[in-house]
């Protein structure tokens, strides 16, 4: 009796410590990352970390799911035999979409030397210059939709490619006042950037859109199958330290056999997602008379934390499709590769399938792979931009704009 007292004594000490480092470890992470991004990070996993829209979003769902034109347009892009799995997969990924609180304190900070950079959160909840919601007459209002490389991880506010677009456009037709919007919020999904289009973009009476986003959707994670999984992706959005965990563990090793057999089901359902979610962004921008212009995305297969001049240095010269090509062969020798490596190869999928549904659609596209391709040490991380990439793409995203709205200047 008296060991066993000392057992349960034993046990109910270690299980109080491992709960107390746990609660310790997390708090600390909190800290850490508010002093990093932002004081509003001390609220993760609360309503108070997100400002999220659930009621339009769900009005907005409901309208979309009950539109047969849309239903149409998504099943003609899915084979038969996965129809309704991939439409039902489709839907829940719809989910809603966040923002930030209007005038949110964030920081940021410059790869190469470290310091720390302010961020400018408008009234709206978006990065950039407080803008009236009403667009004033004469003005072309361009919305430039988007995750972290468009909102600008990294970047100084007039650095970012929108701001850039902004003074590229004014100074090549002075006669036209344009302004730019920056529309991109951070971790966003093609599914979050269709629903915030609907329930805010369309209401800002935007004369064009812009859409540049594909690596978010290239590592979107399988819906949980069993209850541990389930269990676990709930502590992930509640816990910041298990997600700090998670993203350390995202460029562990990935069986190879594993990889392949997976690859085509998995890249084929993430396109379907991606072109789904364009056709919807398409819809909208027609039934407003919005011109809509596409661009493909520059990426790497490094996992998504920023990297100093030197450690991008081996990028220099490096090809998108070669970069591709040395994954795609490691696997076909049966060497492993990170999940990062293998997810561009998904990615390098929703490029190639962009670039046709661009041309299938009448969509100006704009490719930007191209314009980066020789450059690519100007790449952050693994999407994110140095200021001198976003005056690239500044400048290719403005041509069919001016071919639109100044003749071509």
């Amino acid at each position: 009796m008296r060991w066993s007292k000392i057992a349960q004594g034993s046990t109910f000490y270690v299980a109080y410590l491992i709960v107390a480092v746990f609660v310790l470890g997390e708090l600390a992470t909190r800290a850490v990352f508010a002093c990093e991004v932002g004081p509003r990070v001390l609220a993760y996993g609360t309503a108070w970390y997100r400002n999220v829209n659930p009621d339009e979003d769900a009005r907005r769902d409901r309208q979309t799911w009950e539109d047969p034109e849309f239903k149409g347009r998504l099943a003609a892009h899915l084979s038969a035999e996965k129809r309704s799995d991939s439409v039902e997969r489709h839907r829940n990924n719809q989910g809603q979409y966040t923002k930030f609180f209007p005038g949110e304190h964030k920081t940021t900070r410059d790869v190469d030397t470290g310091e720390r950079l302010p961020v400018t959160i408008n009234r709206e909840g978006f990065r950039g210059a407080q803008f009236d919601r009403n667009k004033a007459p004469g003005t072309t209002r361009v919305l430039t939709l988007g995750a972290s490389s468009t909102f600008g991880f990294y970047n100084r506010d007039h650095e970012t490619y929108p701001h850039q677009l902004a003074l590229a456009l004014n100074e090549a037709c002075p006669e036209k006042a344009f302004e730019v919007i920056n529309f991109a919020i951070p971790h966003s999904s093609s599914g979050n950037i269709a629903a915030l289009l609907r329930a805010e973009g369309i209401a800002l009476q935007p004369d064009a859109i812009t859409f540049y986003q594909g690596r978010n959707d290239s590592v979107l994670p399988d819906e949980p199958a069993g209850v541990l999984e389930k269990l676990y992706a709930v502590t992930v959005h509640r816990f910041m330290l298990v997600a700090f965990l998670d993203q350390l563990l995202v460029g562990e090793r990935t069986s190879v056999v594993a990889a392949s057999e997976k690859f085509e089901p998995r890249a084929e359902r993430t396109t379907q997602y991606y072109l789904g979610n364009l056709d919807d962004v398409l819809a909208v921008s027609r039934e407003h008379n919005v011109l809509l212009v596409v661009a493909n995305q520059q990426a790497t297969s490094a996992a998504p934390y920023p990297r100093a001049a030197p450690e991008r240095e081996p990028l220099r010269g490096r090809t998108y499709a070669a970069e591709a090509a040395e994954i795609r062969k490691r696997i076909e020798h049966n060497e492993t590769v990170t999940s990062f490596e293998y997810s561009l190869l998904i990615h390098q999928r929703l490029m190639q399938r962009l670039a046709v549904w661009a041309q299938t659609n009448q969509v100006p596209f704009v490719d930007v792979m191209s314009a980066l391709d020789h450059d690519r040490h100007l790449l952050l991380s693994w999407v994110h931009l140095h200021p001198e990439a976003n005056k690239v793409i500044a400048a290719e995203l403005a041509k069919p704009l001016l071919d639109e709205f100044c003749g071509g200047r």
